[in-house]
């Protein structure tokens, strides 16, 4: 994520949910293995995290930074979910029904 989101492109590393300091340093943690599918695709992370965001791009990233949740097709959800054993999806809001009796 470029500084146009996160406004301060320092911050960066201290998340350690984010796999930006995985891809900077190049060392395989629990997000990122060097080599991997990204690799091919981005060969300067520095520079790319610090490149201005496309405003689209921002606007559907956004509701995830302010959630926390991770942004991907249901299928990438669930393997997430799987791999950490927990949900992450995000579940209809309000009040849960009562059961009938």
């Amino acid at each position: 994520m470029g500084v146009a989101v996160c406004g301060n492109l320092s911050v960066w590393h201290g998340y350690r949910w984010w796999s930006a300091a995985g891809h900077v340093s190049g060392r395989a943690d629990a997000l990122v293995k060097p080599g991997g599918p990204l690799a091919a695709e981005v060969s300067d992370w520095r520079r790319f995290l610090a490149a201005a965001e496309e405003e689209e791009h921002v606007e559907r990233l956004r509701p995830h930074l302010r959630t926390g949740r991770p942004l991907g097709d249901p299928a990438f959800i669930a393997r997430l979910e799987t791999r950490l054993d927990r949900r992450l999806h995000r579940l209809k809001p309000g009040p849960k029904p009562k059961p009938k009796t």
